[in-house]
């Protein structure tokens, strides 16, 4: 999302060449959109945002923010997100594919904090990749792999927003809220249900069953489900309780439920793939969901400075697992290389 924080898809390359002129697809005109416009589209998110809380009053809700609590937070937060996303991408890989031990899940994952600091998708990208080349594991096996953890990841996101919004107050926004988030828990709920068992035998569905893309689906158990739901949980938890925690240290004041139903929508938000990492958005949405809790400028400031301690402190992890990079640009060296 940025993060999110929810499991993150593959970004393909700006530039990918056709034929043998080298010319890219889309030409140069789509080229440029594609590496220029999410920045275009922050800049313009920031400009409207920086009209309606100027930028001295943002920098004065931060210098007056008790720090000395939200960083030891977030410290915590990060390391309990690195160990989480890792533990579960190896038990994953190992379930499906191959023996991916938690000490080299780690390893994987603190290097990318190294090579994609802004960008988490092009992280995973990378982890992808070394797997492909170190481990063989070929690119649908993974693809299968990753479309089933993530459409667990989805549920068990949409689930808090369910539940937050269950325990809120009812009125029109909350009762929409709760209606988008129990159709976003029942259709991954019923597709890994339909794609796992093997009832109802429709030939569509039988078709669908032994696609390469579902490989996992089927050899998946619902215990499988339950392991990767149950630390993705606690994954969500985690950013639940820095956002309740971070907001106190800005002088927000978030109810535990309605941090519950808003965090999933702040998380989101910060995944659309319009602006880079999230960069606009997520603090746009914060405006929006927080403003009964707390001052506009303290909000803007605490959105400003969540992604930015969120990157120093992944650095600093990264940097404990320094002596492993050249392993891994030396895997996406070797799967760039032509045959």
């Amino acid at each position: 999302m940025t993060e999110p924080a929810l499991g993150p898809p593959v970004e393909r390359s700006a530039a990918t060449t056709q034929g043998r002129s080298g010319v890219a697809h889309g030409g140069p005109v789509k080229r440029w959109a594609r590496k220029f416009g999410p920045w275009i589209v922050a800049v313009a998110i920031f400009a409207y945002l920086f009209d309606k809380v100027p930028i001295s009053d943002a920098w004065a809700a931060a210098q007056n923010a008790r720090l000395q609590v939200y960083l030891p937070v977030m410290l915590v937060s990060v390391a309990l997100w690195f160990w989480i996303d890792s533990g579960t991408f190896a038990f994953l890989f190992s379930r499906f594919n191959a023996a991916l031990p938690w000490a080299e899940a780690r390893s994987l994952r603190g290097v990318t904090y190294l090579v994609t600091p802004v960008n988490w998708n092009l992280g995973t990208a990378a982890v992808i990749l070394h797997l492909r080349t170190s481990k063989n594991i070929g690119a649908l096996e993974s693809t299968s792999s990753m479309l089933f953890y993530q459409t667990i990841d989805g549920m068990v996101l949409a689930s808090y927003a369910l539940i937050g919004s269950m325990l809120l107050p009812p009125s029109p926004e909350i009762a929409s809220l709760r209606n988008g988030a129990l159709l976003f828990v029942a259709f991954p709920l019923v597709s890994l249900i339909l794609l796992m068992g093997r009832w109802p035998t429709f030939r569509w569905l039988e078709r669908m069953r032994k696609l390469g893309l579902f490989r996992t689906h089927q050899a998946a158990l619902f215990s499988d489900v339950l392991v990767i739901a149950v630390a993705k949980a606690v994954y969500f938890s985690v950013f639940i309780g820095m956002f309740v925690l971070g907001g106190i240290s800005f002088g927000i004041d978030l109810p535990l439920a309605f941090a519950v139903a808003s965090t999933p929508v702040i998380l989101l938000a910060g995944g659309l793939p319009i602006t880079p990492a999230g960069l606009g958005t997520q603090q746009a949405a914060m405006l929006y969901f927080y403003g009964p809790y707390g001052d506009e400028a303290s909000i803007f400031a605490f959105g400003l400075t969540f992604p930015v301690a969120l990157l120093g402190f992944r650095m600093l992890l990264g940097l404990l697992y320094l002596r492993d990079l050249p392993k891994l640009r030396k895997a996406m060296a070797e799967q760039k290389a032509p045959d």
